[in-house]
């Protein structure tokens, strides 16, 4: 999912911002205490009462709502300090970019939402603070799901022999352009940064002077393709990060990138092969495997919070 893509709720309903114990107000309770941030009851009333909002139709019982809000304050609260420890951030035109969208769904300027946020007690400086973490946490949850939800053509093979067997039709998905790529990945954190960039020129250079791509990447990329020489199956537009993506689009067959910078590190990324899935049976492959990928996606972000939650230190102070 791209930055624009997040719900509005996500950066101005919900309030989901946290924070440290120093900058809690006596006057101000505590809600939960979650890692090294905290959850104040003036936030927790205010995502309550955003929640409340929705359609009655759409809302669980008081209690329920209660529960749910806070404990996507906690998982909030959780992720984006795990993007933070991995050294993740939002640049400031990501930001701008998703309050544009924010203020676009609603139908208003941007200065109008502000303007908005603020009567709901926001500053823009609060805003655009709030809109940063939501940034960060999807870009943890992107890294969880990219590393956990490629679909093998095996699995394709395996789930339409299923379909088959128990005489559920598969209906035919759009003719999307797929890509077939290699890539190295060498991870860049806050203390090897300048390494990892250092890493991947020479790597670049060795690929330049003919050195098969595949030992390569099995030799140095830090991804679980490596084994695969950096195989990455085939693709198709929306299913890698956007500065991944853009530079898949615009190389040529056989061609290797320059180093690209995304959330995950430095790649270096070899274009194979491209086709547009337009028969039938490859359209009806494509409906499978993005259903596929839906249901990793989910079990990752699921086993991103587990993992979280049984490493950290999570209070709830309210019933």
């Amino acid at each position: 999912m791209k930055p624009q893509k997040i719900l509005t709720a996500a950066l101005l309903a919900c309030f989901f911002q946290t924070a440290s114990a120093a900058d809690i107000k006596t006057v101000d309770g505590v809600a939960a205490v979650a890692g090294d941030s905290v959850i104040t009851m003036r936030q927790f009333e205010q995502a309550v009462a955003q929640a409340r909002r929705l359609p009655a139709a759409q809302r669980p019982s008081e209690n329920e709502l209660r529960q749910q809000v806070l404990a996507q304050l906690i998982n909030q609260s959780l992720i984006v300090q795990a993007g933070k420890r991995r050294g993740l951030a939002a640049t400031q035109a990501e930001v701008d970019e998703a309050v544009a969208h924010a203020a676009a769904e609603q139908k208003i300027s941007v200065d109008q939402l502000y303007a908005r946020a603020a009567k709901d007690g926001l500053s823009k400086a609060a805003l655009r603070r709030q809109t940063a973490d939501a940034l960060v946490a999807q870009k943890v949850q992107q890294q969880a799901i990219l590393q956990n939800a490629r679909v093998s053509e095996a699995e394709v093979d395996a789930a339409l022999a299923r379909a088959q067997q128990q005489g559920v039709a598969i209906p035919e998905g759009e003719a999307p352009r797929q890509y077939r790529a290699q890539h190295i990945l060498i991870k860049a954190e806050k203390e090897n940064a300048v390494a990892a960039a250092e890493a991947v020129n020479k790597i670049r250079v060795q690929a330049e002077k003919g050195r098969d791509f595949g030992e390569l990447a099995r030799q140095y990329s830090q991804d679980g393709s490596a084994a695969q020489g950096g195989d990455l199956g085939w693709f198709g537009d929306g299913m890698m990060v956007p500065e991944f993506e853009s530079a898949v689009q615009k190389l040529k067959k056989g061609q290797v990138s320059r180093p690209v910078r995304t959330q995950f590190g430095w790649h270096l990324i070899k274009l194979n092969d491209v086709r547009e899935v337009g028969t039938p049976e490859e359209r009806r492959r494509n409906t499978i495997r993005q259903y596929i990928m839906q249901q990793k996606a989910e079990q990752a972000a699921g086993q991103l919070l587990r993992q979280l939650h049984e490493s950290t230190y999570v209070d709830v102070r309210i019933k």
